[in-house]
């Protein structure tokens, strides 16, 4: 860190305290903290400032109370010289860093007298009511030190909050509230000028005011946990006891309103740093206790960037991941799934500290676990309640941000005012490694940890609060790892002029050592699955911060593989890879029905196979070894496969329900002819006694009416027809329902059954989720699902069944140019293998033989874009798109 600027922080924050009356705490008369440069001598201050002031100074005690900072406690007589006038001659001289009040100090109460804090078992476990003592974050700890509010400089601390609005009459959050006490409400002017008019309240991106009020029933139990007021004799408190709730607005389920929700926070950070703090905010964090499930950042990556952009300013962002067991690595989420280093991704934890079945996990994604299901907060309509899901698990994190920036260290908020993007990363540095370890998180998150929130205030207190002007390496990892070779890397703060590495084989008496000045090291020579480690000392102008080590493996070794997935799947077989293991020679496969006694295994030489003869419609589980040149590891543990081709309504098809339906349920569902009034059912509702005629080509009307017990809330309605009967309603067109919008109302429309839907029994489904959009095979926190038997009625049907002579698979879709195509040929017909290029032009024409293949067809030598694939006989034809990238 520039010593200037710390001095320059420190002389400017000493003003601040003179010219500024101290109404916040009592101090002790007569006295005076202050604080020399390293080389001033205080005798000669104390005789310059008694020859000019002509009042006598006392050195208390003789000597510095703090040798190492030139700190001193002075005494002189109060009634001989106004402490504020003696302030402000001692700080208009050259040596003097920063001068202050002796304050008084009271013992705090960490636990707040909010008459509800009891219930807040997430700040302080004590094990009643089927708790686990101690599955907490260790608030009344950090309270000790801090309760939010203001930084050590004096900025006040914003919390960013985008959801659907805030109770603005409840009465637990007193002046906790954000204002834009630049802008003048409701006289129709951009005040400020920051391009947003009338934002004195906050800002709603669906109708551009402060109108902020009128729904919050997911918003005001989320602002709560980042900031209910604390220790004001009312209800509860939240993370913070005191800190601004910037309110922002987005009820739109889109990423065009994510867009603009995340754009008000951001520049009213960009203002605040620009203007010195004049204008603006000092926005530390958001929160976003919503998102997109399984979707993909590679196709959103505006939304992906935006967390770089906020980062760059300075916000650090947190994002609620799915509310289903789901491995977001794999399947995708939004926005948790993300790779901005300036996103902290968060999954729901319980009072037993253990992970919440029904939430999301991914060792690369998801950074660490908050407390949220049963946690206890304000509600709506001037209430309170139990809240949960990640959604409630999500602002202990981002609150912890707010209440970290409030820390007794001057020294990291005036580097924050110089690097705000490197002190979000630091912040974020902290949130992580301040984390209770736990078993239910091993390996499935980033950390395997759990939030510990006075854990994390001991991290920023190692910083050097006093003023270092060297700061530690940080983001040390090993990338392009593999049996031979690696890529050390790391970053560090500015003020760094070099770094000494030490790196070599853990356990080896010596080790490598370089000096450079660059942020990477590539090591050659290594062997094969052994540990190594390397050590990072940043060095500065004058000094060198504390070494920062990391230790890892070569590849190489014998494991197990790992991501073993399903590429496509046929009513008689199933294709699978997995991820290529270096020391593999081959690999051996074994699979049994689901029912079976016995294993089938087959050694496969690469890192794939297509298992055939299977059975349609039926289940089997498949495990996977690694065959080394010495050793067999043992099998992964069971991949189940479903192969397809089950008929009717009675399929298997994928489960969706929700785990709570007491508050909210499906009341009745018309559709067509179906009508079903069923109430509450626990979550799922399966009718198989209602079998009802609906015809291909032919328009249906349908109504869907929500329950509630006490109050309503705003339900996310979707519905599904398996049209083509293979057992999902994962086809183009079988989405028949998408409310767009959640609403506490009825909801209606009207759909048209498929021209080619197929005959015979089918399923219909009707989810019914609280607040957000669902999937088809989703399990949820609140609402229901019904499921439904129907008859599907095609008089012109001649669909292709798929044990026709041409039925066929082609895979990987999309893919790089080489494909597999597998198709039967029972009857040994002469079949026609034609590919056509987008503009219907033949490129390929050739016969395929026997009766049973799997055929290459290779399109490497062509240009990236979409083809169609075509096989025919004499008796049918199919066609299938094909996309190469």
């Amino acid at each position: 860190m520039n010593k200037l600027l710390l001095s320059i922080a420190f002389i400017l924050f000493s003003t601040i305290s003179v010219f500024t009356q101290d109404f916040s705490a009592e101090f002790v008369e007569g006295e005076l903290l202050i604080q020399l440069d390293r080389n001033a001598d205080i005798q000669e201050l104390t005789s310059a400032i008694e020859s000019q002031t002509k009042v006598a100074l006392k050195i208390l005690g003789g000597k510095a109370i703090v040798p190492s900072m030139n700190i001193y406690n002075l005494a002189f007589d109060k009634e001989s010289i106004a402490i504020d006038r003696l302030l402000t001659i001692v700080n208009a001289h050259e040596s003097v860093l920063v001068v202050q009040k002796n304050h008084k100090i009271e013992w705090r109460a960490t636990s707040p007298n909010d008459p509800s804090y009891s219930s807040q078992w997430q700040y302080y476990n004590d094990g009643i009511n089927g708790a686990v003592a101690d599955a907490d974050i260790d608030a009344d700890d950090a309270w000790d030190i801090t309760t939010g509010g203001l930084t050590a400089l004096g900025d006040t601390i914003v919390v960013c909050v985008i959801d659907d609005g805030i109770d603005l009459n409840h009465g637990d959050f007193g002046d906790n509230l954000w204002v834009n006490k630049f802008e003048i409400p409701n006289n129709n002017v951009d005040d400020d000028n920051n391009g947003y008019v009338d934002d004195y309240l906050g800002w709603n991106v669906n109708n551009n005011t402060d109108v902020i009020d009128g729904n919050g029933s997911h918003g005001t139990p989320v602002a709560g946990i980042v900031g209910a007021k604390g220790n004001n004799s009312v209800g509860v408190t939240g993370v913070n006891w005191n800190v601004k709730l910037m309110i922002v607005v987005m009820q739109g389920a889109n990423e065009a309103n994510a867009l603009a929700a995340y754009s008000y926070p951001l520049d009213m950070r960009k203002r605040y740093n620009s203007s010195g703090g004049a204008d603006g905010a000092f926005v530390v964090s958001t929160n976003a206790s919503w998102g997109v499930d399984f979707g993909q950042p590679s196709n959103a990556p505006l939304w992906c960037n935006m967390y770089d952009t906020l980062g760059k300013y300075g916000i650090l962002n947190c994002g609620a991941t799915i509310n289903g067991n789901e491995n977001v690595d794999v399947i995708g989420d939004l926005p948790t799934a993300c790779p901005s280093e300036y996103l902290i991704s968060v999954t729901n934890m319980n009072s037993a500290d253990v992970k919440v079945t029904s939430a999301g996990y991914g060792k690369i994604h998801i950074d660490l676990g908050a407390h949220g299901e049963g946690t206890y907060t304000t509600a709506d309509n001037n209430s309170y309640g139990g809240f949960g899901g990640t959604s409630g698990a999500t602002p202990h994190v981002t609150g912890a941000i707010a209440l970290l920036y409030s820390a007794p260290c001057p020294a990291f908020i005036t580097y924050s005012k110089a690097y705000p993007d490197s002190a979000a990363l630091l912040m974020r540095k902290f949130i992580l490694d301040g984390i209770d370890s736990l078993p239910s998180l091993n390996n499935i998150t980033a950390t395997g940890g759990r939030l510990n929130l006075f854990n994390s205030v001991s991290e920023i207190l190692s910083f050097d609060c006093a003023g270092s002007d060297c700061f530690e390496a940080f983001s040390l990892t090993a990338k392009n790892v593999t049996d031979t070779s690696a890529t050390l890397s790391w970053n560090s703060f500015g003020g760094t002029m070099s770094f000494t590495l030490a790196y070599g084989e853990v356990g080896a008496s010596v080790w490598d050592t370089v000096t450079t000045s660059n942020l990477t090291l590539d090591v050659q020579g290594l062997n094969a699955c052994t540990d190594y480690g390397f050590t990072v000392i940043a060095n500065c102008d004058t000094s060198s911060a504390e070494p920062r080590s990391r230790v890892y493996r070569t590849d190489g070794c014998c494991l197990p593989p790992s991501a073993v997935s399903i590429d496509s799947i046929s009513p008689a077989w199933v294709q699978l890879s997995w991820e290529k293991v270096t020391a593999a020679i081959s690999y051996d496969l074994r699979f049994k029905a689901i029912d079976g006694i016995g294993w089938t295994t087959i050694n496969v030489p690469d890192n794939n196979y297509l298992l055939e003869a299977l059975d349609s419609c039926s289940e089997y589980e498949v495990q996977i070894a690694t065959v080394c040149s010495d050793s067999t590891t043992a099998f992964t543990a069971s991949l189940q496969i479903n192969t397809t081709g089950c008929k009717g309504c009675e399929s298997a098809f994928c489960e969706s329900f929700g785990d709570n339906s007491s508050d909210e349920w499906i009341e009745s569902v018309v559709i067509g002819d179906v009508s079903n009034t069923s109430g509450n059912n626990n979550g799922y509702y399966f009718i198989d006694s209602l079998t009802e005629d609906f015809y291909a080509d032919s328009t249906y009307n349908l109504t869907f009416t929500p329950g509630f017990a006490f109050f309503s809330f705003d339900e996310y309605w979707k519905a599904w027809i398996d049209f083509n009967l293979d057992g999902d309603f994962a086809d183009p067109g079988e989405l028949i329902f998408d409310v767009g919008a959640a609403t506490e109302n009825p909801v209606s429309s009207s759909f048209t059954v498929p021209s080619d839907a197929k005959n015979g029994s089918s399923r219909l489904r009707v989810s019914m989720r609280f607040n957000n959009s669902s999937t088809e095979c989703l399990q949820f926190n609140f609402g229901e699902v019904e499921d439904y038997c129907i008859n599907l009625i095609n008089e012109n049907s001649n669909s292709i069944e798929p044990n026709t002579p041409t039925a066929f698979s082609l895979f990987p879709n999309p893919g790089k140019g080489i494909y597999s195509i597998n198709f039967r040929n029972p009857n040994k017909l002469v079949i026609r293998l034609k590919v056509f290029d987008s503009l219907g032009r033949i490129i390929k024409n050739e016969e395929l033989q026997g009766n049973s293949s799997l055929y290459s067809l290779d399109l490497s030598d062509r240009a990236n874009g979409v083809y169609y694939v075509g096989i025919s006989s004499d008796v049918s034809s199919q066609l299938i798109k094909l996309i190469k990238h």
